[in-house]
């Protein structure tokens, strides 16, 4: 009995030493990851998973609300949204790959936002350096883009309309930014330079211009992507980035909508019901070689391009509840990467090594 109380002491010792010595810190695009919001036990938490379905972590573990998970540019951050201080705020934590356990470190959890007010529509520069964010006031009931340090210093409005702004990003060169606004009854998409300030209605159209989370610049940033009901029904648009020659790509008499460019800028994602049902398309930038690559008589839709661009990452009902989905960009190879019995959402991806 002795000696085998001894071995056991001397295998765990073993065991031990050697995760001890195994345990090199990563920063995040070092292990391909997406994370996203999952509802466990009762509430919502930030979780991770591999492209491949596997090595789930769960990231935050509280009885609070935690949504919409964004990586920084470096992997090395990450920002969310939670009400565990009453109201929906941005949080902060620094984030690392632990190799060999398969799992994620967060760090330093912090309330950046630090408001009595909702906070949401976050999104980081190029650089990683801003975070841009919706502010609300409730004495005028709307919405004013604001920006700071990613640390959450140094707060500055550069809206200040008395406007309902929402969905604030950066150009691909994080000099200047668009966004949508509510003004006289339709939704228009702004763009202005962060430093300048000077605002301009890019869209001027009858009926409600929208964007989407994800690539709306073409990669050189000189274009942008978005849905627009102009023309009676939900379309995918295509215009330059001063707000000439706009067309839509789309046109046909059903719902288009969450238009993205590829990553090489040459082909556009988008969701559309034209089956039938939302499914998830591919056209070129000029509308043709049209493609459904989704085929399923379930509900597929928020498309988004996976960084590589060889993947494609998108929601669907067809396990009767929502869950988060990857398929090859020619719509093979689709695999159910959240694979819970309950809601999943709001997802986005760690960035790749350069």
């Amino acid at each position: 009995m002795a000696i085998r109380l001894i071995i056991l002491i001397i295998v765990f010792t073993f065991n031990f030493s050697c995760i001890d010595k195994d345990k090199t810190i990563y920063t995040a695009y070092d292990h391909p990851q997406i994370v996203y919001s999952g509802y466990q036990w009762w509430n919502y938490d930030i979780i991770s998973v591999d492209i491949f379905g596997n090595d789930f972590s769960h990231i935050t573990k509280n009885q609070w609300a935690d949504t919409g998970p964004i990586v920084s540019p470096d992997g090395s951050q990450l920002i969310f949204a939670s009400d565990r201080d009453g109201n929906r705020e941005i949080y902060s934590m620094n984030i690392a790959f632990v190799g060999g356990y398969y799992n994620w470190v967060g760090e330093n959890l912090k309330n950046i936002s630090q408001d009595p007010y909702f906070d949401g529509d976050y999104s980081f520069s190029p650089d990683g350096e801003k975070i841009l964010y919706l502010k609300y006031y409730p004495e005028n009931d709307n919405y004013d883009i604001f920006l700071m340090n990613n640390d959450g210093s140094d707060k500055k409005n550069i809206s200040n309309t008395p406007w309902y702004e929402k969905k604030p990003m950066f150009s691909p060169d994080g000099t200047n930014i668009i966004y949508q606004s509510w003004q006289y009854n339709n939704v228009e998409i702004f763009f202005t330079h962060i430093l300048e300030g000077n605002q301009v209605n890019i869209t001027k159209s009858i009926g409600d211009d929208i964007i989407h989370w994800g690539n709306t610049f073409s990669p050189n940033g000189n274009q942008i992507i978005f849905s627009s009901n102009r023309d009676g029904n939900s379309e995918i648009y295509i215009s330059d980035i001063s707000g000439k020659n706009q067309k839509n790509l789309s046109n046909n008499e059903n719902w288009d909508s969450e238009p993205q460019f590829s990553i090489l800028g040459d082909q556009i994602i988008f969701s559309s019901n034209r089956d039938g049902n939302s499914e998830i398309y591919i056209m070129n930038i000029d509308g043709s070689n049209l493609k459904n690559l989704s085929q399923n008589k379930a509900r597929d839709w928020n498309p988004k391009v996976y960084p590589d661009n060889r993947k494609i990452v998108f929601m669907s009902d067809r396990d009767n509840n929502w869950e988060i989905y990857i398929m090859d960009f020619d719509g093979s190879n689709q695999i159910n990467l959240s694979n819970n019995p309950r809601t999943d959402f709001s997802f986005s991806f760690l960035p790749l090594p350069n």
